[in-house]
């Protein structure tokens, strides 16, 4: 099972990438609607969303899916333990 650690550590994740998107739009609005989108304000904005939004929004779907695939595999071995369990059971009542 993933740990609470890791599962808080993710939502914080997922939090900051949601917010930094947010920023970055209303930013983008705030300068269009200002009529202020100079090419420096594009500049800054695009270094924004290349320093905050990408990476933090990339890493937690990375270990999303690294959760996702460690909870299958954790089921998975929990169904070959079943299994075994089976056979066992059976070898056992043919002695």
């Amino acid at each position: 099972m993933v740990s609470y650690e890791v599962r808080m550590w993710l939502l914080s994740m997922a939090t900051m990438s949601v917010v930094s998107w947010v920023a970055t739009a209303s930013s983008l609005l705030i300068l269009i609607d200002a009529d202020r989108l100079t090419g420096h304000a594009a500049v800054l904005l695009l270094v924004w969303i290349v320093a905050v939004s990408v990476p933090v929004t990339f890493h937690t779907i990375l270990y999303w899916r690294r959760v996702r695939t460690t909870r299958r595999v954790l089921a998975l071995g929990r169904q070959h333990d079943t299994v075994v369990r089976g056979f066992a059971e059976e070898i056992t009542s043919l002695r």
